[in-house]
């Protein structure tokens, strides 16, 4: 039914002790869904993906030599950093914007997503985590968002990264003093998200295991251009290098 494959994965070069993922890495609806009924500036905005996402997870996997896994499909189809049990899960509207694809979806519809694209990119999540954990006795997982300075309903971000944390706010104060003395960003720590209300994957994967984890939120700004991503992968994987060896 689907000739595109749900996730992609980015191998494995050296042997670091990293593994970073990312679960809003693109913008892609599947043909048959025909856009969602949105035109494609709608599917270019925040709401189809978290934009300069999926460059700057490929620019840390390959500063470290790291796997990485990312998922292949717009959030808009189904969202994987949703419970299963989330209205946001499939969302109706977004930002304002109503997702006319999305309206009155059988449960059938429903599932045929959940099997095609939501289950198969959370085991693929669970093989690469099962993998990291068997090479490296404490390997750190890094989760990679983006953000936008202004919602179309919100209110300006005077933000430049976030850090969401949920088991362990001493180690996030210690990486945004890092990374605030290699450059100065505006960081917020559980901002423009906090992780205590949402980081459905983080939840569901990693803190189960007990794994060091971060989950990174950027401004998309500051990473949608290929220059600007690898500025921002230099900065924080420099800032990052301290705790992987720590």
């Amino acid at each position: 039914m689907f000739n595109e494959a749900p996730y992609s994965i980015v191998p494995e070069k050296s042997g670091s002790p990293v593994f970073c993922f990312c679960d809003h890495a693109t913008n892609h609806v599947p043909s048959v869904y025909e856009n969602l009924g949105l035109i494609d500036a709608d599917l270019n905005r925040h709401i189809g993906w978290d934009i300069g996402a999926e460059a700057l997870t490929r620019q840390f996997c390959a500063t470290f030599g790291s796997a990485g896994l990312l998922a292949g499909f717009s959030r808009l189809l189904i969202d994987p950093n949703r419970d299963l049990d989330s209205e946001m899960l499939i969302s109706e509207t977004s930002d304002g914007t109503p997702i006319p694809g999305n309206l009155n979806l059988s449960p059938e519809d429903r599932q045929i997503r959940i099997d095609h694209f939501y289950a198969p990119y959370h085991q693929a999540l669970e093989t690469q985590l099962d993998r990291a954990q068997e090479r490296y006795v404490d390997p750190l997982i890094i989760s990679i968002h983006s953000f936008t300075p202004k919602p179309d309903q919100g209110v300006q971000r005077e933000l430049d990264i976030g850090l969401l944390w949920k088991v362990d706010a001493e180690k996030a104060v210690r990486l945004k003093a890092e990374i605030e003395r290699i450059h100065p960003y505006v960081i917020g720590l559980n901002k423009p998200y906090s992780a205590l209300k949402l980081n459905h994957t983080m939840d569901r994967h990693v803190i189960p295991r007990g794994l060091r984890h971060i989950t990174l939120e950027i401004r998309q700004d500051l990473i949608d251009t290929a220059a600007k991503s690898q500025i921002m992968a230099q900065h924080l994987s420099q800032a990052l290098d301290h705790f992987i060896r720590d």
